[in-house]
């Protein structure tokens, strides 16, 4: 995907500011920056951590009782747990000690694994899918040479993947020594409660579910010599995450339901709307089963990444679609307020009268 022309997630995303920097009013749809608070609970505990501990050197896993709280939420032992701070850095440690030689990405993929796993040296393999099968995959022949690397809920359809798929597809791993990775960052934002899974490498972060995208936390669970492996790259690359950072991110788990209780309603609203608006003009795509993204394509667009170029210019961006595999569609992030969504997706639908 690298190698091909086409429109960059980045390079869109630079325009853009610069738009703003001129006194252009941009309406961002294309990152996934939540734009809700960070929870009042998490601010007071960093803020009470700086104020009252020595800032020196933590455990490289991560502080002690919030591996423990982690723990318990995931229903695993302690020694399973390490933290990181965010997701790409974990998957980068990560794919930088299990030994792999092959990953598998399903399509629609977010790029960041790509493009991690480039840096390593891996041959990537997608997967090819299609929205009328709502981004179901067929299960790849697998060796223990290999790792897939699985989103769910899938970043950028909000689909969730059928539950029997993702099981089958851990035990075929299981019987030849193959890795099965899961990015659960969207897990908390579920409309509807999905299963947990076990004998698979699990990635969370705080990103999404407690919108704290730039503090930077999230964890992994995994088999202990392999959470051992990934303290080690802590050490020789971060040292540790921040104190107070993991002190917020405890306070977040402790008041858990109220939070994402909250954050869950706000998702399905602004999902609903924006899903009839679209809808009702001619636009296609997977229900989300999940907050934030709205994954479509129109009979109208043949080109994605041209459609995404094109909207830029009505000051609306949103994420080109072959930055995920496919190119036919752009991803919208309903990140916005109702009026500024409204907005948004009205430009869009007038985009559609210049194809």
């Amino acid at each position: 995907m690298l190698g091909e022309m086409m429109v960059d997630f980045y390079d869109l995303a630079e325009k853009a500011l610069a738009m703003e920097r001129a006194g252009k009013k941009v309406i961002r749809l294309n990152v996934g920056d939540t734009n809700l608070p960070t929870p009042r609970c998490a601010v007071d505990a960093a803020i009470n951590s700086i104020s009252t501990t020595k800032a020196g050197y933590g455990p490289a896993a991560g502080l002690e009782e919030f591996r423990k709280k982690i723990a318990e939420r995931e229903k695993c032992k302690i020694e399973n747990v390490v933290v990181g701070p965010g997701v790409k850095a974990l998957l980068f440690g990560l794919l930088s000690i299990i030994g792999k030689k092959r990953v598998f990405l399903p399509k629609p993929y977010w790029p960041a694994f790509e493009m991690i796993s480039k840096k390593h040296g891996l041959q990537i393999v997608p997967l090819e899918t299609t929205m009328e099968t709502n981004w179901e995959f067929e299960i790849p022949k697998l060796t223990a040479e290999d790792a897939i690397i699985i989103c769910n809920p899938l970043n950028p359809t909000s689909t969730v993947y059928d539950e029997e798929l993702i099981r089958k597809t851990i035990k075929k791993a299981n019987e030849v020594g193959a890795e099965v990775i899961l990015d659960e960052t969207y897990k908390g934002l579920v409309f509807k409660e999905i299963p947990g899974y076990e004998n698979a490498i699990r990635l969370r972060s705080f990103s999404k579910e407690f919108s704290m995208e730039g503090w930077r936390l999230g964890y992994a669970v995994a088999p202990k010599e392999i959470v051992d492996k990934i303290t080690k790259f802590n050490q020789i690359t971060i040292t540790c995450v921040p104190q107070f950072i993991q002190k917020a991110g405890l306070a977040c788990l402790e008041n858990e339901k109220g939070i994402l209780q909250d954050n869950r309603k706000i998702w399905m609203e602004r999902t609903a709307l924006a899903q009839k608006m679209l809808a009702k003009t001619g636009f296609e795509f997977a229900k989300p089963n999940a907050g934030m993204y709205i994954f479509v394509t129109h009979p109208k667009i043949t080109d994605g990444d041209n459609f995404a170029e094109k909207l830029l210019e009505q000051g609306v961006v949103v994420a080109p679609g072959s930055e995920f595999g496919c190119r036919r569609f752009v991803r919208i992030c309903t990140n916005k307020n109702s009026v500024e969504l409204e907005d948004a997706i009205n430009k869009i639908v007038h985009q559609l009268t210049h194809l």
